[in-house]
């Protein structure tokens, strides 16, 4: 080794070695924080791919499960159109029978009926098609808004509301 070439004295190297592991150390923080804000969004992004799949599975039958609702107000129909003597004869059975079975597969995949007898009109569920005054010579507040009549039930698949119940309701 020649005097021309000098090696770098003691503390240069020493605080040269230090800024050279600040400077890593700096550079791997940033790395480490990117890393872990990747890491968040991508389980936050499989979470909300989850809850879709999830909402689509729920509601892939939504069309069919409403259009076989017609099939079953159809049946009410029939069956509130019987008289007892009917009721108690095989004819009537028969449709009560087919729409009990018509019923129970729709509550298979999610289907709740919504019959509001004698309840509270509750408008998220319920939509008034008709009212009548309270004939009652004391009305009090609890008359008011009260179901008399259901034209047609409602249905909720999966606890999202399909289609409201159709009523008629008491008015002051």
């Amino acid at each position: 080794m020649t005097n021309e070439e000098k090696l770098p004295s003691e503390p240069e190297t020493i605080k040269e070695l230090e800024e050279l592991i600040a400077k890593l150390e700096k550079e791997k923080e940033e790395y480490l924080s990117g890393w872990k804000r990747a890491k968040v969004d991508l389980l936050n992004y499989q979470k909300e791919m989850e809850e879709k799949i999830k909402n689509i599975i729920n509601f892939a039958n939504a069309n069919i499960v409403l259009d076989l609702t017609a099939v079953l107000d159809s049946l009410d129909l029939a069956v509130n159109s019987l008289s007892d003597e009917d009721r108690e004869k095989n004819l009537g059975k028969g449709y009560i029978l087919i729409q009990n079975q018509i019923l129970d597969i729709l509550k298979k995949y999610g289907l709740e009926v919504i019959d509001p007898q004698k309840e509270k009109f509750n408008p998220n569920f319920h939509e008034a098609i008709a009212t009548k005054k309270c004939e009652k010579e004391n009305c009090q507040e609890d008359d008011d808004n009260l179901i008399i009549e259901v034209y047609s039930r409602g249905y909720l698949l999966n606890g999202k509301l399909l289609r409201p119940a159709k009523v008629k309701v008491i008015v002051h």
